[in-house]
């Protein structure tokens, strides 16, 4: 039923891919309203796409034209892809077993974590998902892949007693972490006799040995292992599961990804360096199915897989920093005659929020080094009243591409999930959805205990 679902999100998605493809920035230069968007929603004068979907979903009523039709589709897929996951109340009721749940040590709690409220909310719910898990696997050593400063790996060693190896390869990173745990120190007086917790800066490979590596950094054996990880970047949590399926000591595994954009394809060529590899055992996909069928999906429908429904229907802004951005390519193209190639002008985020446009092409103009006497206020003001009409179109542009945000990330989600059960048919493996989408967009997990 899984691959079935799998390869029917596949096929649904398919014929929207160039939509799916297209960089926002180029939205007026190469006139992606009329170019990719159907009749049926250019044709309607002003409507919030994302508003219609939760109508749909809460309503179930028949479809009364083309765009209901096609968002009645969408929410069939999400219905779908509910039946085969699991919400973290229905894992802690079914999968979690509480003989295996830990009471927490009385001291956990402190004034000051030098945590976001993000990164708060994920590590105080997958810690004790992983403490369980780690009972449930009979293992006390549990790896933090891409460990990163390490929040995930010191709550665990912290709140439970267990030896965590963090490993991370930006040294850079390591240090920080360091840093981070001698400021804890400093408000949470119990850390002081903690050795528990660890770090090594390397770069993990096929060849990896965590027994080793385990006992080099703690002095002593240890035969089985969890892995697990907090926004693993890009292929780093396809190898994260090519461990698991080739280690006999690696028990159990719990993998939060992102950075979808960074994962590498079989068939599509990174636009960045030309490379594709369809042997590449870490790059998508990883199922048989969709690599005998060699599936594609793209670097630009990969960075939708990174956004949240909820989080974007919560803002409020009509995606402003987009509008200028693709107003400013406008500018960039026609006053300055750069190249249309997203390779040649890489702008990046500008730091203040609140910037008019006009402050916003002069701080664009600065950062790319160009000559500011080839535009005045008055061409920049022209520029806005000239396309000012196209704002909301782009505002609507976006929604649409955001409905598929959810099938996207369920697609490459769902090809790990089944590449798992024909490696290790005898491991359980799940899917759940652990933090809030508004809070936390990157929320699902993907569970398995050998």
């Amino acid at each position: 039923m899984i691959e079935e679902i799998l390869v029917g999100i596949r096929d649904f998605l398919q014929p929207y891919l160039p939509l799916l493809n297209t960089h926002n920035v180029d939205y007026l230069t190469r006139d992606h309203w009329n170019t990719y968007v159907p009749k049926w929603i250019r044709q309607e004068e002003r409507i919030d796409l994302y508003d219609l979907f939760e109508q749909r979903y809460r309503e179930c009523l028949p479809a009364k034209n083309f765009l209901e039709e096609f968002i009645d589709n969408i929410i069939e897929w999400k219905r779908k892809i509910e039946q085969i996951t699991y919400t973290r109340e229905k894992f802690e009721e079914e999968i979690l077993q509480e003989k295996h749940k830990n009471e927490l040590k009385s001291y956990k709690h402190t004034t000051r974590t030098f945590m976001s409220k993000k990164k708060e909310h994920e590590v105080e719910i997958l810690a004790p998902v992983i403490d369980q898990l780690a009972n449930m696997a009979s293992t006390d050593s549990i790896i933090d892949y891409g460990s990163g400063r390490g929040y995930l790996g010191v709550k665990i060693s912290h709140d439970y007693e267990r030896n965590v190896l963090g490993i991370e390869s930006c040294e850079a990173t390591v240090h920080s972490s360091e840093r981070r745990i001698e400021l804890l120190l400093k408000y949470q007086k119990d850390l002081c006799d903690n050795t528990k917790y660890k770090t090594t800066s390397t770069i993990v490979d096929s060849e990896t040995n965590f027994q080793k590596l385990f006992y080099q950094t703690f002095n002593c054996h240890s035969l089985s292992f969890l892995l697990c990880s907090l926004h693993a970047c890009g292929s780093l949590s396809c190898s994260l599961l090519y461990h698991f399926v080739k280690n006999p000591s690696v028990r159990a595994i719990a993998n939060v990804a992102c950075c979808y954009h960074l994962l590498e394809e079989k068939y599509v060529a990174n636009p960045f360096t030309n490379y594709y590899s369809e042997t590449d055992p870490c790059s998508f996909p990883l199922s048989h199915r969709l690599i005998q069928e060699k599936t594609k999906l793209g670097r630009n429908a990969r960075m939708l897989a990174v956004q949240s429904f909820e989080r974007n229907k919560a803002d409020h802004t009509l995606n402003a920093g987009l509008w200028y951005r693709a107003l400013m390519q406008v500018i960039l193209i026609e006053v300055y005659g750069l190249a249309t190639d997203l390779q040649d002008i890489k702008l990046g985020k500008l730091t203040k929020k609140s910037l008019t446009f006009e402050e916003y092409v002069w701080k664009a103009l600065d950062k790319l080094k160009l000559d500011k006497t080839k535009i005045t206020s008055s061409m920049i003001n022209d520029y806005w009243m000239r396309y000012e009409s196209c704002h909301l179109q782009l505002h609507t542009f976006i929604q649409l591409k955001v409905l598929f945000s959810g099938l996207i990330e369920m697609m490459i989600l769902l090809d790990r999930l089944v590449f798992l059960q024909e490696s290790v048919p005898t491991a359980s493996s799940y899917l759940v959805t652990l933090f809030d989408p508004i809070k936390s967009p990157r929320r699902w997990c993907l569970i398995s205990l050998k």
